[in-house]
């Protein structure tokens, strides 16, 4: 294989030419993707990229050319979260900033920015954007179809109020598609819906074939196809995890996925008839998680499944051996399709596995030639990473759970340092197909990484994750103990070394870990954390009111704030009980667990004289979406770790 271009290859080197060191530069693993969100142009004569940064870049590469062609900054503040051509020209990308609530500095919210980029001359505009007499709600915009309602349009979906009085109230907004030029940003209604719809459900051609209706009083779900002038009610469910994701590819029926009362998560066709779900698809260990679907014509071409490898069952013969010839030639690399052209001749694809980092390759089955586009971290090109191995192990109860371990590379698997790393949801399980940068950061300082799958985890069939329902420092807890216990006891780890780390419901778990199990850790370091159940939970509710979804959900997997369990599995309650160091960072813009949730943990470990450091991320979201702040929390846990449980060499 051969590098695409030397101008992406400054940035972006060739695997061949990078020297490998040990360990690491810590911005090696914490600069976010230096090219990612790679995508391919129908005609497959442009490449866009982002690139990593202080400031988001987009860039258009001229395959033919062999150059650069555009480079488009964009503010700051504006964090990239996909991107894609809608044409041979077009490229629409998806940003999302973070602001503060009008008329409440302290109260914020995340909003999505969509902007449509002219690769032929750089140009860029956001589209459905909130002014002054626009009847557009702020922020309700989101791409929906690259067809639109005339040729060189596209469809969006967007809260249109009924007046054009400046800053109309989103409670007094319908839902509507639009058809969107996107080089001039003039826009038309095509299609209006009412205070009730929340989606849209559009064919290939991009025309409007039904809509999604959620009756929040009742918790009801309505999908609704046109009929002539009127609207047809197919099916009404009130299960808040039965998800719509389309239309079928002959748009005669809409496809879901759930459980629906069985014992894993399945694919089902609800016909157009009213007849009601048919299953489609059920795997017979693990839940399926999504789905692979053509480009162009929206076939499915594969499911992906659940369990720790995270397969794909593909149902295209002709896509699935394209990704097995990827994978054949890169082996040890999953390998995803993540564009290609019109004629399926050319396809840009991303390899990555939780050890290998991501590469973008452009591969011509044509010619049977393959280019290198980039790597999204090329300073660990060459780099001997972590091993990671799938274990289950016995937790108290007998239960099997599953778990990934990651070794350091070069050294033998007895006694090491431990970090465990609970991961964040708490259904949000760990990808076992994702390079995980910051399991093999820590690897890379010498430290054993043990990421619990523990109940409540989506991906391992209903018993699994409805067994973590109101189970916040209880079982959940449990598991993650319980599989610390196991590597003790098997001579893996050293018994007077270890750390629990965690983000979001991983930070929640750093802070119980060492309330509730103050003698098996030597430090603790939340990231994000919850620290006060039933503070958190009244946020939820003064934030969307008390029959809001988000306070369903988060009452069903932690309670209500009157249950006794939700105050006495409060860290900020029991901090008295804390021996462990502990070490809390937090991004000030977080959207989804609020910094005061660290305020109150701090002040409890200030009454309760507990150890305890401080890291204020500024101007950082929930997911530590910038580079700077990502290095910043690596270098405090490296500096962490290394004080409490010593600095091995790999």
């Amino acid at each position: 294989m051969k590098t695409l271009l030397a101008a992406l290859s400054l940035l972006a080197l060739p695997i061949s030419s990078v020297i490998a060191a040990a360990p690491p530069p810590i911005a090696a693993f914490g600069t976010t993707p230096v090219i990612n969100h790679v995508t391919l142009s129908t005609d497959g004569r442009l490449l866009a990229s982002s690139f990593g940064g202080e400031q988001v870049s987009i860039v258009i590469l001229d395959r033919a050319a062999k150059k650069i062609t555009q480079r488009v900054a964009f503010d700051q503040k504006l964090k990239l979260r996909t991107m894609g051509f809608v044409n041979e020209s077009v490229v629409i990308a998806v940003f999302s900033i973070t602001r503060a609530e009008i008329g409440d500095s302290e109260s914020k919210a995340e909003i999505t920015a969509v902007f449509a980029l002219n690769a032929l001359d750089g140009s860029s505009r956001q589209l459905l954007e909130a002014k002054a007499n626009n009847r557009i709600v702020p922020a309700s915009a989101s791409f929906l179809s690259r067809h639109g309602a005339a040729p060189g349009e596209i469809l969006m979906s967007a809260l249109v109020t009924d007046n054009a009085a400046a800053g109309a109230a989103a409670d007094s907004a319908s839902r509507a598609v639009l058809s969107v030029d996107p080089l001039t940003g003039a826009w038309r209604v095509v299609e209006k819906g009412n205070r009730l719809t929340s989606n849209w459900l559009v064919d290939r051609q991009g025309v409007v074939v039904g809509r999604v209706e959620f009756y929040r009083k009742d918790q009801q779900t309505s999908i609704r196809i046109k009929d002539g002038d009127d609207w047809r009610t197919i099916h009404e469910f009130t299960d808040p995890d039965f998800d719509v994701i389309g239309l079928a590819a002959d748009a005669k029926s809409v496809l879901a996925i759930g459980a629906r009362g069985g014992e894993r998560v399945r694919l089902w066709s609800i016909p157009f008839d009213g007849s009601g779900p048919k299953l489609l698809y059920e795997d017979t260990q693990y839940d399926i998680e999504g789905v692979v679907r053509d480009r162009y014509d929206q076939s499915l071409q594969g499911l992906r499944i659940g369990g720790l490898s995270q397969p794909v069952y593909w149902l295209d013969a002709k896509a699935e051996s394209r990704v097995r010839a990827l994978e054949a030639a890169l082996p040890g690399r999953n390998a995803e399709i993540v564009a290609y052209t019109a004629d399926g001749q050319q396809v840009l694809a991303l390899t990555e596995s939780r050890n290998a980092p991501g590469v973008y390759y452009i591969v011509d089955f044509a010619t049977n030639r393959a280019e290198v586009v980039g790597q999204q971290y090329p300073q660990l090109a060459k780099v001997p990473l972590g091993t990671v191995k799938e274990i289950n192990y016995a937790a108290r109860d007998g239960y099997a759970v599953p778990a990934y371990l990651t070794l350091p590379a070069g050294m033998e698997a007895k006694k090491l340092p431990l970090v465990v790393l609970p991961h964040g949801g708490p259904r949000a399980r760990d990808s076992g197909r994702d390079f995980d940068w910051w399991s093999q950061f820590m690897a890379s300082r010498g430290y054993a990484v043990l990421q619990p799958q523990f109940r409540g985890s989506t991906g391992f069939g209903q018993k699994h994750e409805l067994a973590g329902y109101r189970q916040w420092g209880k079982l959940m807890q449990n598991d993650v103990t319980d599989g610390v216990r196991k590597l003790i006891a098997d001579g893996t780890v050293d018994a007077e070394r270890v750390c629990i780390v965690g983000a979001s419901y991983g930070g929640y778990a750093a802070l119980a870990g060492a309330a509730f199990t103050p003698e098996l850790y030597r430090c603790s370091v939340s990231v994000a954390g919850v620290s006060d159940l039933v503070e958190m939970l009244r946020w939820v509710e003064n934030r969307g009111g008390t029959e809001s979804p988000a306070v369903r959900f988060w009452r069903k997997h932690i309670g209500k704030t009157s249950d006794p369990d939700v105050a006495e599995f409060s860290p900020a309650r029991a901090a008295g009980r804390v021996k462990a160091e502990v070490m809390i960072m937090h991004g000030v813009d977080d959207t989804v667990v609020p910094y005061v949730q660290t305020e109150y943990m701090v002040s409890a470990m200030k009454s309760a004289g507990v150890r305890h450091e401080l890291v204020q991320l500024k101007s950082e979201d929930h997911w530590l979406s910038r580079s700077p702040s990502r290095i910043e929390m690596l270098a405090q846990l490296e500096r962490f770790l290394g004080k409490h449980l010593g600095t091995p060499t790999p």
